[in-house]
């Protein structure tokens, strides 16, 4: 069988997602053209009824189409249920579409299994309430944090998303610029290129001991920078995250699990 697949975004061409399953590719000796697709901001359902038609299998879904691509499915893994978004979709033979999120375990692997870092007890801040942050949510929370802070520049976005997953661990809204707290273990950032500088006092990084960028860049992103300068131990962007929920789009596509260590060893 060939797999005919595409990752989806707007902008996509800076995408390494067509590299790492090539990669896979090679290791499971299978028959995939993988490549990229631009959705106008507007008409992603067009984009995806013209990807059906022209025979794709399935595609990633990158910003800032996942919610919609969840809404678009008509069957949904549980983790894609709780989300609410999708970075996975499964066309399917009788023309619906089957939609699952592995930005959590993603990351979760990166993390804990890659950087040998246990998020247990930990007081976590993320930085954004945008798409992003509902896929990583749930899995962050299954992990028993001490506490997770959603912070965002209004604060109604981010009581929105800790009240809808409150239920699944201890987790509370704040804004930017009203964050003063020093003892933070670990920041995720959620945010885009174009969001920073953020408004967040730098006291935030003061006993941190991981900052964890889900953008990925060969350069220092400025999270990583500031997280750097005040000697943060373990300073890491999402390029690992993008490895590992590759490959479990990879093997939901095809059966076949690749292993990801060549990938991050190179960083491609």
């Amino acid at each position: 069988m060939k797999w005919k697949l595409t990752v989806i975004g707007n902008p996509i061409a800076h995408s390494k997602s067509p590299l790492i399953h090539a990669e896979y590719a090679r290791q499971s000796g299978f028959e995939v053209m993988y490549d990229k697709t631009e959705s106008p901001l507007n008409d992603f359902k067009s984009t995806i009824q013209i990807l059906q038609k022209n025979g794709y299998y399935g595609a990633n879904v990158t910003a800032p189409f996942k919610e919609e691509a969840y809404e678009l499915s008509a069957s949904s893994s549980d983790r894609a249920k709780i989300a609410r978004a999708a970075n996975i979709l499964i066309f399917l033979a009788d023309g619906s579409i089957h939609a699952d999120n592995a930005d959590g375990s993603g990351l979760i692997t990166d993390i804990q299994i890659n950087h040998t870092y246990a998020l247990k007890n930990k007081k976590i801040l993320i930085l954004g309430a945008g798409g992003a942050v509902r896929g990583i949510l749930y899995p962050i929370l299954q992990t028993n944090p001490q506490v997770v802070i959603i912070a965002n520049r209004t604060e109604s976005k981010a009581k929105s998303l800790a009240d809808e997953f409150s239920h699944y661990g201890k987790i509370l809204p704040s804004v930017f610029n009203e964050m003063n707290d020093d003892d933070y273990d670990v920041i995720i950032d959620a945010t885009s290129f174009d969001a920073w500088p953020l408004p967040v006092s730098d006291k935030i990084f003061t006993h941190c001991s991981l900052v964890y960028d889900l953008k990925y860049s060969h350069e220092l992103t400025p999270v990583l920078e500031k997280a750097t300068r005040y000697g943060v131990k373990k300073c890491l962007n999402g390029f690992g995250m993008l490895v590992e929920q590759a490959a479990d789009a990879f093997a939901l596509w095809t059966g076949f699990k690749p292993d990801t260590a060549a990938l991050l060893k190179d960083k491609i």
